[in-house]
């Protein structure tokens, strides 16, 4: 499946990490198939948890994946050109990566340091909604 095919209705997986030097990382990993989140939160291990997901939250989050424009960022960082879309949002330099995992197989990855997509925060939200917790690092 070419980039230009992908979709968000064959998106089964998203896996979303925040790291920054001697502030830990997060990383929420949400599977749709399953309808389960699962966290992993390096500075505070007690902060951990999986979390069954409604098919209403699963609902949801499908509902909302295209305002995040997850997958024009995630394809325009595959092409290199991603730098040019987001700005520095951090007052610390943080490390970011979201890979996509799609029903073929395919995964399509963006990272990046400090330099955020625009959508970044409209993305970071739907994360907080669907994990009952705060995406950010402390």
């Amino acid at each position: 499946m070419s980039a230009s095919k992908h979709d968000y209705a064959d998106i089964v997986a998203i896996e979303t990490e925040l790291s920054g030097y001697r502030r830990g990382s997060l990383k929420a990993t949400i599977d749709l198939e399953v309808g389960r989140i699962a966290w992993v939160d390096t500075h505070m291990w007690n902060n951990d948890f999986v979390r069954a997901l409604s098919p209403e939250m699963v609902a949801h989050i499908r509902k909302e994946l295209p305002d995040t424009e997850v997958l024009k960022w995630a394809t325009d960082y595959a092409k290199g050109i991603g730098n040019m879309m987001g700005s520095m949002t951090t007052s610390f330099p943080q490390d970011w990566s979201v890979e996509i995992h799609f029903s073929d197989g395919e995964v399509l990855k963006a990272c990046g340091v400090s330099s955020f997509p625009r959508q970044w925060s409209t993305y970071r939200h739907l994360i907080e909604q669907v994990a009952k917790t705060s995406f950010r690092l402390r």
